[in-house]
C-alpha cells in the first residue's frame, strides 16, 4: 500500500534550499564566523563534486553530440540544410544573450574578489586558439584544461565518425562512449543528490558575506535569460520563417503550439519529442521521413536557448569580478554556447552542469552556480519552449528550402484548435 505522497523534484528541492540558506544568512548575518564554520567546508565539498565531473562528462557527452552531427551528414542535402540552420541560429542566440548581458548588466553592483587576478590584456585570439590544440593530451586531463579536452573530444567524436568501412569497430567503439556516458550521467546523479545541501550551504555563505544584493542580481540575471528567450522566439524565429522559410510565423507558433506547452510544463525536450514529431507532420506540413530523420538529433543539438543561456552566465559572473573580455574571449564564449548546448541533453540538472564547465572554460570561480542551481527550474521553463520550438522552425525552414514542405497542411489551421 502506498501512501499516495508526491516526491518532491529535484528542482523544488533546489529552490527551497536557495530560499532557505538565503533566509538562513540574511537573518543570522552577524554571527556567520561561527555558522560558517559547517557552511563553507560543506560548500565547498559540493563545487568539489561538480568539479570532479566536469571533464568525464565533457569527454563522453561531447563525443556522443558529434556522433549525431556525423549522422545527419548522411542524410545529404536534408541533414546539411539542417546543419547549416543550426550553425546560425546557434551562433545568433549565443551572441544575443551577450548583448543582453551588457545591456542589462545583472553583476553589475555586486562586488566579489576572484583571488587571482584575471586580464585580457594583451591576449591574442588567434595565441588562444593555437593553445586550444592539446600537444599532450593527458597532461590536458591532468591539468584540468577544458578547451584542449574540448578539442580533443571533438577529434575523438570525428574519428569515430570516419569508420564507415569498419562498421562493425565503429559500433563497438560507440557503445563503448554510450556505456561511459551512462556511468558519468550516472555519477552525475549521485552528485546531484547532494545539490541541496550544498545549495543551501552556498547560499547562507554568500547572503551572510554579501546580503541583499546577490538577490537582485539573481533577479536581473534572470530577467536577462527572459530578454534574450523572447528576442529570439518573438524577432530571430520569425525572421527565419519570413524571409527563409516563407510561411507565416504566427500561423507556426499556431501550429506547434502544443509541443511548446509541453515541452514548458515538463522542462524536457525528450519527452517532448513524440508530440513535436506529431506536430510538424500533421499540423505543419513538414514530410514525416524529414521529421523522422532530423527530430530525434535536433532534440539533442539543436538548442538555442542553451546556446543563449551560456553565455549570460559568464558574463553575469564576469561583470561580478569586475572583468572586462576583449573581442577574442566573447567569440570563445559564443563558440562554448553552442558545444555546450549540443552536450547537455541527457543530463541531470545539464544547465547547471554546463554553467560550471563555462565558469571553469573562461578562468571564473564556480561561485554562481549554486545560485543558478536554485532558480533553475524558473530558467529551464522558457528555455525548454524556446529548444523545442527552434527544432520545429529549423524542420519548417529545411522543408522549405528544399520544396518539400507541404504549405497546404501548413496553412490549414485557422485557430488554437487540437
Amino acid at each position: 500500500m502506498t501512501n499516495g505522497k508526491k516526491k518532491i523534484g529535484l528542482a523544488t528541492q533546489l529552490l527551497i534550499a536557495m530560499v532557505a540558506g538565503a533566509a538562513l544568512g540574511w537573518v543570522f548575518k552577524g554571527s556567520h564566523d561561527l555558522w560558517g564554520q559547517v557552511t563553507t567546508p560543506v560548500g565547498n565539498v559540493f563545487i568539489r563534486l561538480l568539479k570532479m565531473t566536469i571533464l568525464p562528462l565533457i569527454f563522453f557527452s561531447i563525443i556522443s553530440g558529434v556522433a549525431s552531427i556525423a549522422d545527419l551528414r548522411k542524410l545529404k542535402k536534408v541533414g546539411g540544410t539542417f546543419l547549416v540552420y543550426w550553425a546560425a541560429a546557434s551562433a545568433i542566440s549565443a551572441t544575443c544573450g551577450i548583448v543582453w548581458s551588457y545591456i542589462i548588466q545583472p553583476g553589475a553592483g555586486i562586488q566579489l574578489d576572484a583571488g587571482e587576478k584575471f586580464s585580457t590584456e594583451g591576449v591574442s585570439l588567434v595565441e588562444s586558439l593555437v593553445k586550444w590544440i592539446p600537444d599532450n593530451v593527458a597532461a590536458s586531463f591532468a591539468q584540468f584544461n577544458i578547451l584542449q579536452v574540448i578539442v580533443f573530444s571533438l577529434f575523438v567524436g570525428m574519428a569515430i565518425a570516419t569508420l564507415v568501412s569498419e562498421k562493425s569497430v565503429r559500433d563497438c567503439i560507440v557503445r563503448f562512449f554510450d556505456y561511459g556516458n551512462t556511468l558519468i550521467i550516472r555519477i552525475v546523479e549521485i552528485v546531484m543528490y547532494f545539490a541541496p545541501i550544498g545549495v543551501f550551504c552556498l547560499m547562507a555563505d554568500v547572503t551572510g558575506t554579501l546580503g541583499q544584493e546577490v538577490l537582485t542580481g539573481l533577479g536581473k540575471m534572470l530577467l536577462t535569460q527572459y530578454v534574450a528567450y523572447a528576442t529570439i522566439i518573438v524577432i530571430f524565429f520569425p525572421l527565419i520563417l519570413k524571409f527563409i522559410a516563407k510561411v507565416r510565423p504566427l500561423q507556426h507558433y499556431l501550429n506547434i503550439y502544443p509541443a511548446m506547452l509541453l515541452a514548458f510544463s515538463t522542462c524536457s525536450s525528450s519527452a517532448t519529442l513524440p508530440l513535436t514529431m506529431k506536430c510538424s507532420k500533421e499540423r505543419a506540413g513538414v514530410p514525416k521521413e524529414t521529421v523522422d530523420l532530423l527530430a530525434p538529433p535536433a532534440a539533442t543539438l539543436n538548442m538555442q536557448a542553451c546556446c543563449a543561456e551560456m553565455p549570460i552566465y559568464a558574463i553575469f559572473a564576469a561583470q561580478m569580478y569586475g572583468i572586462d573580455f576583449g573581442f577574442g574571449q566573447l567569440a570563445i564564449i559564443v563558440l562554448l554556447g553552442i558545444i555546450m548546448a549540443a552536450g547537455v541533453a541527457g543530463v541531470p540538472g545539464g544547465g547547471i552542469m554546463m554553467a560550471a564547465i563555462m565558469m571553469q572554460s573562461m578562468g571564473l570561480p564556480l561561485t554562481i552556480v549554486p545560485w543558478i542551481a536554485g532558480i533553475y527550474r524558473l530558467i529551464d521553463m522558457p528555455n525548454t519552449m524556446l529548444n523545442v520550438t527552434g527544432d520545429t522552425v529549423g524542420m519548417v525552414t529545411t522543408a522549405a528550402v528544399l520544396g518539400d514542405l507541404d504549405r497546404e497542411t501548413f496553412d490549414a489551421r485557422k485557430g488554437m484548435t487540437a
